[in-house]
């Protein structure tokens, strides 16, 4: 697909957000998207033939530890020296403070996104976990970290929406906010 060292930018789980300039890959084959299935359809692929990978709400839908760390291991592989992941996660860290602080204006702009049975702070705690089944794990950036560096990142670093201090990794799209202006995602960059 790709050779060594050709500096590709990856997308992977891009479901229907394409980025332009970018390798789209997602389970689901469509027009301007790559097939494969993540994390092991990665392994047909040529190690350090990106220069930057972008998975947006993609691995909180993996079994940790097992099939989360063997996603990030390939992203390592993937990546040339030097070479940046962005992985961005629901930030599960703020929904647990709100629920704690029972912070009623967080729960307001939880109740405009989940569904309409989420009445009780718990519920909304519980399907921002869960996502109504979909998610396997939640991430605070301690335990990302943790997975990063165990599959050989040596920096780890927070991020915020867009703001990297790579210009080709400023692509985010899901714009999500608390009470405060915050955002409700947990962005992170991971150095190879």
């Amino acid at each position: 697909m790709m050779s060594p060292g050709s500096g590709q930018r990856l997308h992977l789980a891009c479901g229907a957000h394409l980025l332009a300039g970018w390798v789209n890959i997602d389970a689901c084959a469509r027009d301007g998207v790559v097939p494969l299935e993540l994390p092991h359809g990665l392994a047909g692929m040529a190690d350090g033939c990106a220069e930057y990978i972008y998975c947006s709400h993609f691995l909180e839908h993996l079994a940790y530890p097992d099939e989360a760390l063997a996603l990030v291991r390939h992203c390592h592989r993937l990546l040339v020296r030097g070479g940046t992941l962005r992985l961005v996660v629901p930030g599960i860290e703020k929904i647990i403070r709100a629920y704690v602080e029972s912070n009623a204006a967080f729960f307001r702009i939880q109740a405009a996104v989940h569904p309409v049975t989420c009445t009780t702070r718990l519920e909304h705690l519980m399907y921002a976990l869960q996502d109504g089944g979909r998610h396997r794990y939640g991430y605070d950036l301690e335990t990302l970290e943790k997975l990063l560096r165990a599959a050989g990142f040596a920096a780890v670093r927070r991020c915020d929406f867009n703001l990297s201090p790579h210009a080709a990794l400023r692509v985010d799209y899901r714009d999500l906010r608390d009470d405060q202006g915050g955002h409700l995602s947990l962005f992170a960059e991971a150095t190879k």
